[in-house]
Order: structure tokens, then sequence, then C-alpha cells
């Protein structure tokens, strides 16, 4: 039988990781969040700047403090507005509009008895006009966190079905995840970003075509080859630590939204329609792809080192020995 959420908004103080049948405590894990995103904004300014001074001395050496310089700058402003803005971005590429208090006023009061029991302040609600069943929560902390559904998750779900999902990214907002992965995607996309400049630079010419005797013409050669291998595997290495990092924290959300419901068999449900759905799929940026309930880019049991999420039936399974 269904209990509502608690008016009290208390949880357990540490939970069982479903991944790896640890407890967890979840002041840990909201402090891991919070230190692990000022770590990748530090990462990214000192990456870009890096990436940004070889591309520099690989054109000219008398570049290179001037590039690293600009990299820096625009590494800085890439965190900062991964910080401040995140929400507001991937809102807009998600094509989210806000919820109408009347015409989705079931949605807001799902948002409203969930946030309570989550202790929570209610999130801002947007909608996504879409078919396909899906939802992602994003912003900087609680008391700047936002949800999103669309219109085929509100069709397709119960309201015990709906309070498991909504719990579920509200357990995002709860522990932090949103802010920590805003700063992995940002930190990714300026890598990619930088990359995609230095390898037209290198297409359309310039690059270690400057002369220079001896030395500095093997030097700059070095430097290219360098250059060339970390625009590569940086990218790959860093998405290679989102699909990772994004698995667990969804098999935590699972969790957390089980005790915030008192209901996995609600989140375990909606999980199964989502499973079988077999209409056309969500068409999202792949930047934000992981951000989402369950994956929209991907199959819907995809598996391996780059799964943004766990397969759909391990994560009913593990709710359902909840």
């Amino acid at each position: 039988m269904r209990t509502s959420p608690p008016a009290s908004g208390r949880l357990p103080e540490a939970i069982t990781d479903p991944h790896t049948g640890r407890k967890i405590s979840l002041l840990d894990w909201k402090a891991a969040n919070l230190r692990g995103s000022w770590l990748l904004g530090l990462l990214m300014v000192v990456l870009l700047g890096g990436l940004g001074g070889l591309i520099g001395y690989a054109f000219d050496p008398g570049l290179a403090t001037i590039v690293l310089v600009i990299a820096v700058v625009f590494g800085v402003g890439q965190t900062l507005a991964a910080y401040f803005a995140s929400d507001s971005m991937v809102l807009n590429v998600a094509g989210a509009r806000p919820a109408n208090e009347k015409e989705h006023r079931y949605l807001v009061n799902v948002s409203e008895a969930v946030a309570i029991g989550a202790g929570v302040p209610r999130p801002r609600v947007y909608v996504i006009d879409n078919p396909a069943p899906n939802a992602f929560a994003t912003g900087r902390d609680p008391q700047h966190g936002t949800i999103a559904v669309t219109t085929g998750l509100l069709q397709l779900l119960d309201r015990q079905e709906l309070e498991g999902v909504v719990a579920h990214e509200m357990a995002h907002i709860r522990n932090y995840d949103i802010r920590f992965m805003s700063m992995l995607a940002a930190t990714v996309g300026a890598i990619v970003l930088l990359r995609d400049v230095a390898m037209r630079a290198m297409y359309f010419g310039g690059m270690g075509r400057r002369r220079g005797g001896g030395g500095g013409g093997r030097g700059q050669i070095l430097v290219m080859i360098l250059l060339i291998v970390l625009l590569i595997l940086a990218p790959i290495l860093a998405l290679a630590l989102r699909m990772a990092v994004s698995r667990r924290r969804e098999y935590l959300a699972d969790a957390t939204g089980a005790y915030i419901t008192r209901n996995p068999e609600g989140l375990a449900r909606a999980l199964e329609k989502l499973r079988d759905y077999k209409g056309a799929p969500m068409k999202v940026s792949e930047g934000v792809a992981h951000m989402f309930f369950i994956n929209p880019k991907a199959r819907m049991n995809a598996v391996g080192m780059f799964a943004t999420h766990p397969p759909l039936q391990d994560r009913i399974n593990r709710l359902r020995r909840m």
C-alpha cells in the first residue's frame, strides 16, 4: 500500500547504494559533489589554458602567451556560465517552456508534494512538448533547481509513477548532482570546442609552418604532435568519466527517490513503461543527453563504458529488491 511523501522531508542519513551495496552518507555525497564541481571548474581553466598555449606555440612561439591568456579567460568565463546559467542553457537546448499553473496543475501539485518529501524548495517546473516520455533536472543548488518533463511522460504515467520520476529528479537536486553534472558537461564541451578550433586551423593551414631554425622547428613539430594527441584523447577520457559518473548517480537517485516517496514500486513501474515505449526517440543535443531520466539518444538497454545510464531492467530489479 502506498504511503505519501513525509511532510517533514526527513530522509535517512545514509542510503544503500544499489550499484555497490554499500551505505553512502547523503551529506558526504553532497560534499563530494560540491568539491567535485569546483575541481572541475579549475580543471577546465587549466586544460583550456594548457591546450591554448600549445595551439599558440604550434602556430608561432611568440603567440603562445597571448593564446594561453585568451584560453584561460575563456575557461573562467565558461566556468562562471556553467555555474550561473547552465539551467537556462539546458532548458533552451531541450526546448522547454514554463509549466502553466492551469494547464499543468497536476504536474505542479505532484512537484509540490514531492518537494515536501525531499525537504527542498519546490523547483521551477517546465514542460517539453514531445511525445517521447522523459524528464531531467538542472540548476546549481536546491534554491535554484528546475525540473522539466515531456508531455509524453505526463500522458503515459499515472500519479504514483509520475511521483517516482519527479522524486528521482528531486534527488538529483537534493544531492547536488545537478551542479556537478552541469560543470562536467561544460568542461567536456569546452574541450571539444577547442579541439574543433585547432583541427580547423590545422586543416586550413598555418600550424607548424612558421619558420624557425633547427631546434625551434623540431620543438614546434613535437608540440604539434602532443597537441593532436591531447585534443583527440582529452574529450574521449572526459566523456568516459562523464558516463561512469552518470551511471552511479542514476542508481543513487533511484534509491533516494524511492525513499522520498516511500514507494519504490511506483518508480519501477515508470521505468517499465519507458522500457516498453515504442514511439519515436527524442531528439536532443549530445551535450545534454546524459542529464535526462533515461538517455534519449541511446538504446534502452545500452551497456558498456559509454552508456550514460544503467540498463533499465537492472534499475527496475534493484528498486524491487529495496
